[in-house]
């Protein structure tokens, strides 16, 4: 058996985290995606207050439209 490469290792955990469906699993890809965004808003704009501000709106936001969406499920 061929032994795998360190980036083959970390690609299929970082793909398997993606696909898990599991409630703790979109947690923490919703808090990954706001770091990023604050990181990127920060960076770019140098408003780092509303870039939080922003990400801490969509921090409540997020889980709001999640419910809503699942009542539209058919």
């Amino acid at each position: 058996m061929e032994k795998k490469n360190i980036v083959r290792k970390i690609t299929e955990g970082f793909t398997a985290w993606c696909a898990e469906d599991s409630t703790a699993a979109r947690f923490e890809r919703t808090l990954a995606q706001g770091v990023i965004a604050v990181v990127v808003a920060g960076l770019t704009t140098g408003e780092w207050g509303a870039a939080f501000g922003v990400a801490l709106v969509m921090a409540v936001l997020s889980p709001i439209q999640a419910e809503m969406g699942k009542g539209q499920e058919d």
